[in-house]
Formats: C-alpha cells, sequence, structure tokens
C-alpha cells in the first residue's frame, strides 16, 4: 500500500483499522482512516520511532528528547 511519503517509516499504531497512525524520519506523521493515507503536521523535523494511544483522541509519538501529543485534532 502506498502512503506517498518517501521518508522512512519507524513506528505503527491504531486504534482500529479505520484509525492508524505512522510516524518516521523529517517529523513524518500519517493517518490512515481505512481508505486513504494523509500526511500530518508534527512541527517538528526530528525523526519519530514511535507512536501509541490510548484512543484516536490520546495519541503520543516520540522522537529524541520530543514527546508529541495528538489530541483528536492537533498534534502539540
Amino acid at each position: 500500500m502506498s502512503s506517498e511519503t518517501t521518508n522512512t517509516l519507524f513506528g505503527v499504531w491504531g486504534s482500529s483499522g479505520n484509525d492508524v497512525f505512522a510516524v518516521g524520519d523529517g517529523g513524518t506523521i500519517l493517518y490512515y482512516n481505512g481508505s486513504s493515507w494523509a500526511s500530518m503536521s508534527s512541527e517538528t523535523t526530528i525523526a519519530l520511532f514511535g507512536v501509541w494511544g490510548s484512543s484516536g483522541n490520546d495519541v503520543f509519538a516520540v522522537g529524541g528528547t520530543n514527546i508529541l501529543h495528538y489530541n483528536g485534532s492537533t498534534w502539540s
């Protein structure tokens, strides 16, 4: 399945088959809604190596000294 990114991806997590996040080089965060991937803004260029959450509205991505949180609408 094509994600339309040329960056290396390191981590993936999903709360369901239509709520999946992938992270990687250059601060890449992708979101899969069950039919296609879309890029999300992380506001960082640091490589992200892991992603995990308790729901689609409570997701964390980590890399280097950064811990990012997604609240269902934005990463901070």
